[in-house]
């Protein structure tokens, strides 16, 4: 899903995410996922998208915010008194998961390549001795 964050001063920040939980942390705050926010292609070959726009609580489309967010604030009760954690997704955890995936995507590539420059470096400065 690529979630795409409107910040009031023009900036626009978009970033590929899997939403598995109902609430999202903004750098503004909390904004719960709703059923009608996430919007999708006809034929669901692209990504589905998610607008969160600064200082609205809602995201963008989102008509049911009313009822959404009775019910994220009844799980949260429910949640209170089972005595468990909320499940938000947090803005440090999706950077993480996204450097784990560079870095699984890259950072083999990138070993390799420091490896092999520093056997040549190896040879090339010790190599004569």
């Amino acid at each position: 899903m690529k979630l795409i964050y409107l910040a009031v001063d023009g900036r626009a920040t978009i970033e590929n995410t899997k939403l598995r939980t109902r609430q999202m942390e903004m750098p503004d705050g909390y904004h719960p996922v709703t059923n009608d926010s996430v919007w999708q292609d006809a034929k669901r070959l692209r990504d589905s998208i998610m607008v969160i726009i600064q200082g609205v609580r809602g995201p963008y489309g989102a008509t049911m915010e009313v009822e959404d967010v009775s019910s994220v604030l009844y799980e949260i009760d429910v949640i209170e008194r089972a005595f468990k954690n909320q499940s938000v997704s947090r803005i440090w955890q999706r950077a993480f998961a996204r450097f784990g995936e560079w870095l699984l995507k890259y950072g083999i590539l990138l070993g390799f390549a420091v490896l092999a420059l520093s056997m040549v470096a190896n040879q090339l400065l010790m190599g004569g001795m």
